[in-house]
């Protein structure tokens, strides 16, 4: 057998000219620990990060919610207060109103043309022997009136 065939069959060569290797013991140990005790510091650090954004955004839903009631419970109320002030404004209740004040019809009108303060017609004094006439629906045609025996009468109908 040759020389080289023997040197690696036995046992392992020593390296020419340095020295033995050899094993080191104590710092390389101390900063994995620190590093570990780093690692661990990011970690709760971010944990309580989260915990911190969590509850921030809990607050802001509950406050968007009870926001959200709110603002339902205010557009109610203004779609009650606005229904009432139509029924207000209707023909009938202005009617109603206006006779209670005393008020009646006109029986001719007036007006003042306010360019250069000509009346315009023949205003006449109001008599309280006339009702103001308020019609509630709307006149049907003649041919469905007769047809129909249910249908309201399509004449204007008298507030007192």
């Amino acid at each position: 057998m040759s020389s080289t065939a023997l040197k690696l069959s036995g046992a392992p060569a020593k390296a020419p000219g340095g020295p033995p290797l050899s094993v080191v013991r104590g710092g390389a140990g101390v900063r994995q620990a620190w590093f570990s005790l780093a690692m661990l510091a990011v970690l709760v650090l971010g944990l309580l990060a989260t915990l911190v954004i969590n509850t921030a955004l809990a607050e802001g839903s509950y406050e968007r919610g009870k926001l959200v009631t709110e603002s339902t419970v205010l557009a109610d109320r203004q779609e009650s207060l606005t229904t009432d002030l139509d029924n207000l404004r209707a023909p009938a209740a202005l009617a109603k109103e206006a006779m209670s004040m005393g008020m009646v019809p006109a029986q001719s009108a007036a007006f003042v043309r306010l360019a250069d303060g000509a009346i315009l017609g023949v205003a006449e004094a109001a008599t309280a022997d006339k009702r103001f006439t308020v019609v509630t629906s709307p006149a049907l045609p003649t041919s469905t009136a007769k047809s129909s025996a249910a249908a309201p009468s399509s004449a204007p109908t008298s507030k007192d």
